[in-house]
């Protein structure tokens, strides 16, 4: 027990160590000005909120079905053992970062976006109030990968792990970073900076229901749902555009108040 506690120490410690480092780049380099305030209590309460219902996830779900799954696909899983690490991995990326896409769009649907609008309420982002997050939104988005990881069985032990560990949190933060990136145009033809980003944190409905994508731009091209940074103002406000309680958006409960100017998500699109 205390074994287990001390893992989640070391993680927590990694986790918020890069999200620091992010931060103070992009402090240094920012992109654009963010007049609304943090809000840190809220912020540290969606952290450990986020990390103990993926934590909850992950050991009563996704643990279990990969346990199950793989003695099953043997045969499939061997053929990978002939295969450089990095193609197994890129492979992972690829499918899961595509599986996600359409994760995320489900998660602004009419019938998910209850459970996504606590992600959607901080007006100031930076590496703590990205990680807001429920335990639908977590799990809608922790399907997909588990998925991939059936298909592509990259390392989980050893250095390969270890950088694709680094390498998601590190995106995770630098996502909802005010960070400013050098020819973000030629970038953005197929990743996603943290102005793409906060283009769907955007408090306007038309903005916010675009760029889904986590590490790919390529899917929101593919599908037809970006929408170009350099279209949006730059002081586009963040955040939801209508009120609600933090209380009811970290439950994933709907406005106590039905309010005109709420999204209603119906479609898939988004629309």
């Amino acid at each position: 027990m205390l074994e287990f506690f001390y893992d989640q120490w070391n993680e927590t410690v990694f986790d918020v160590g890069i999200g620091a480092v992010v931060w103070l780049v992009a402090l240094a380099l920012p992109f654009r000005a963010l007049s609304a305030r943090k809000e840190i209590g809220w912020d540290i309460l969606g952290y450990f909120g986020s990390a103990f219902f993926g934590l909850l996830i992950i050991i009563t779900l996704e643990e279990p079905i990969l346990d199950w799954a793989i003695p099953k696909a043997d045969t499939w899983l061997a053929s990978y053992e002939t295969l450089p690490w990095w193609i197994t991995l890129a492979g992972y990326i690829l499918v899961s970062d595509f599986g996600t896409y359409w994760a995320h769009r489900a998660l602004h649907t009419h019938r998910l976006w209850d459970s996504h609008a606590w992600h959607h309420s901080p007006r100031y982002l930076y590496f703590l109030s990205g990680t807001r997050a429920g335990p639908v939104h977590v799990l809608v988005l922790i399907a997909p990968t588990t998925l991939a990881f059936l298909f592509f069985p990259y390392p989980i032990a050893g250095t390969v792990a270890l950088l694709h560990s680094v390498f998601q949190v590190a995106n995770q933060h630098y996502l909802h970073s005010n960070l400013w990136v050098p020819f973000p145009r030629i970038f953005e033809r197929v990743l996603v900076t943290p102005r793409v980003h906060f283009v769907h944190h955007s408090r306007n409905r038309d903005y916010s229901d675009s760029n889904y994508g986590f590490i790919f731009t390529i899917w929101d091209h593919l599908f037809g749902t970006y929408t170009d940074p350099d279209t949006v103002p730059k002081d586009e406000p963040l955040g939801l555009n209508y009120e609600i309680s933090h209380w009811r958006a970290f439950l994933g409960l709907p406005p106590s108040r039905p309010s005109a100017d709420r999204p209603i998500r119906s479609e898939l699109n988004g629309g």
